[in-house]
């Protein structure tokens, strides 16, 4: 006959299991989403437009207002203006 009573797993040992269960299973889905989300969006930065570089130019004094607004305006297609 079978001793249920003396097997030697009492029932306090089901708290810390299912805590283990939970713990795997949770690193298991964490996984799977990790793996699965896009890339950091900082590390595929878009290279800088040319208004961008003439814009920093600008602002680092490399560039006096008058040539920027000449270079601006030819960005744009506005050449009527700087031919005058």
């Amino acid at each position: 006959m079978m001793d249920w009573g003396d097997s030697g797993w009492s029932w306090w040992w089901m708290l810390p299991m299912m805590l283990f269960m939970v713990l795997i299973v949770g690193a298991f889905v964490w996984a799977l989403l990790a793996i699965g989300r896009p890339g950091d969006t900082r590390s595929e930065a878009k290279p800088p437009t040319a208004e961008d570089i003439l814009n920093q130019r600008f602002a680092r004094g490399e560039i006096d207002a008058t040539e920027y607004r000449e270079r601006v305006d030819m960005l744009h297609g506005d050449r009527a203006t700087t031919r005058s």
